[in-house]
């Protein structure tokens, strides 16, 4: 099996599972309350993410700086999936992975600003892109009240969450292993959860139906979308496996219709696909470079 398949492989697991995920979350929600679905999502995840961390865990190093920052990473998971909850319970999941697109670009000037990497002023167009885009999705219904623009908000909040994830991430990266990472950023924010009576109670209240759309949602969100995404860019430049990712929204889409019967109105489309548009747009020149090597 070449290294081009492997990672081809695994950059389509990434879109699936990062396009599936939206669709358990927001049926879990249907009955279930915002912070005792994070809990059971992030327990579920822990669970699958367990052995990949023992095998590794002679992998770390352990200083009061990579715990502080863990905690760090915690946090902004715990914020960024808050937001997730209530942009789905604002908006269809569609619109949530379109928005959440951003994170790259989000990313990409964080690491500008604190960890003093170069970026293009391509960069820079693709911001103005993507809030033309924004603007776009809302055309139809036009107005400054803070309530007409609350999904999307909290949409981008979810984006800059873990666009900060993936920065504090980056700066311990080389002391840490990432399934250890990962799984020490869970339990902490398990037991930050468990400390509230309100999800102690209703987690004891949980339905067998109810914990297999948690299940389901780990798994796809932050087991095999964030995994199959790591193992990818072992095989793929970075450019590729943006560009093949970005196709997320419209596993998103189908699952969408075929579950809730749903779809984001022409605005939304239109916008979201400028939005896709200036992320890809960034990347084209790795992608022209990786071919011109290939050849």
């Amino acid at each position: 099996m070449s290294d081009q398949f492997k990672g081809l492989s695994f950059a389509l697991l990434a879109t699936l599972g990062g396009g599936l995920y939206a669709i358990p979350y927001r049926l879990s929600l249907e009955t279930v309350a915002p912070l005792t679905v994070i809990w059971g999502v992030f327990l579920w995840a822990l669970l699958f993410s367990l052995p990949g961390a023992w095998l590794a865990r002679h992998q770390t190093k352990y200083s009061w700086k990579i715990g502080g920052i863990t905690l760090l990473i915690s946090m902004a998971g715990l914020l960024g999936n808050y937001s997730i909850c209530q942009a789905l319970n604002r908006a269809s999941p569609t619109m949530l992975i379109l928005l959440s697109r951003s994170e790259i670009i989000i990313a990409m000037l964080l690491s500008w600003l604190f960890l003093k990497e170069i970026i293009t002023a391509r960069v820079w167009l693709a911001v103005v892109v993507i809030i033309a885009g924004i603007i776009v999705m809302k055309l139809n219904t036009l107005s400054f009240e803070l309530n007409e623009w609350s999904a999307i908000i909290w949409a981008i909040t979810a984006a800059f969450s873990f666009a900060v994830m993936q920065v504090l991430a980056k700066s311990i990266i080389h002391e840490i292993n990432p399934q250890v990472l990962n799984v020490s950023r869970l339990a902490l924010a398990l037991v930050i959860l468990w400390s509230l009576e309100e999800v102690r109670s209703r987690v004891a209240v949980l339905e067998f139906t109810e914990w297999q759309w948690l299940a389901l949602a780990a798994f796809c969100g932050p087991f095999v979308g964030r995994v199959s995404y790591t193992y990818a860019l072992r095989y793929l430049t970075i450019s590729k496996t943006v560009i093949i990712g970005s196709f997320s929204p419209v596993a998103t889409l189908i699952f969408e219709l075929l579950v809730f019967g749903t779809l984001i109105n022409g605005y939304e489309a239109f916008g979201g696909i400028i939005m896709l548009a200036g992320i890809l747009w960034v990347f084209l020149p790795g992608l022209r470079r990786s071919v011109k090597l290939v050849k």
